[in-house]
């Protein structure tokens, strides 16, 4: 009954995020709408749920995963109450439902290890939400040409990755395994970018 709760929960806080998601998209100005059009701002509460939990590994992945496909849903479902059409499963709603799974297994793994202080990938945990950031502010970089509009947005991506870092690893912040780690996630995440965006 208490995982039950656990993933209603889940549910609804994706959902709430799914439908500011739109809303910001709407309002928020130029240089703050990346907020809104950025795929990473959905892992922060899913990932924060599950490392403060402090659930097992597969309650962990299961948490996440179901708190991303709300974000998803309340996207996809507000916006066809918004725009007054029937609700369906588009291609756009598909694909973000693939990343929402694969995300949710990665980032919910991360927030496990977060938590295990013995374990040897706690830094990988630890530093999947600034390698997050950055490495979609260095895809926009690499591919400047198609965000040559929102360049300081682009750049507050980046900022946002490296501040996150210096603050979740504030005590270990130059310790070499933790900028091997961040350096490493963040290939990969510029690499992820690449396949999601089909320029590879």
């Amino acid at each position: 009954m208490k995982s039950i709760k656990k993933y209603i929960f889940a549910i609804v806080l994706g959902l709430c995020v799914g439908v500011l998601t739109l809303v910001g998209q709407k309002y928020l100005p130029m240089n703050l709408n990346f907020l809104a059009n950025s795929g990473a701002v959905w892992l922060i509460p899913a990932f924060l749920l599950s490392y403060f939990e402090k659930e097992n590994r597969l309650q962990a992945i299961v948490n996440t995963i179901v708190c991303l496909l709300g974000c998803v849903y309340g996207y996809y479902i507000f916006e066809a109450v918004l725009n007054h059409h029937a609700f369906t499963f588009s291609g756009g709603a598909l694909l973000w439902s693939g990343v929402a799974l694969i995300a949710g297994v990665v980032f919910g793994f991360g927030a496990f290890v977060a938590n295990q202080e013995t374990s040897k990938l706690k830094y990988f945990g630890m530093n999947l939400l600034p390698a997050v950031f950055t490495a979609e502010g260095l895809d926009n970089v690499i591919h400047i040409e198609d965000y040559s509009h929102m360049i300081p947005a682009v750049i507050m991506k980046i900022i946002i990755g490296v501040v996150l870092y210096l603050i979740i690893n504030r005590k270990n912040v130059i310790r070499i395994k933790n900028l091997l780690s961040y350096a490493a996630i963040t290939v990969l995440g510029v690499v992820a970018f690449a396949v999601l965006f089909g320029n590879i």
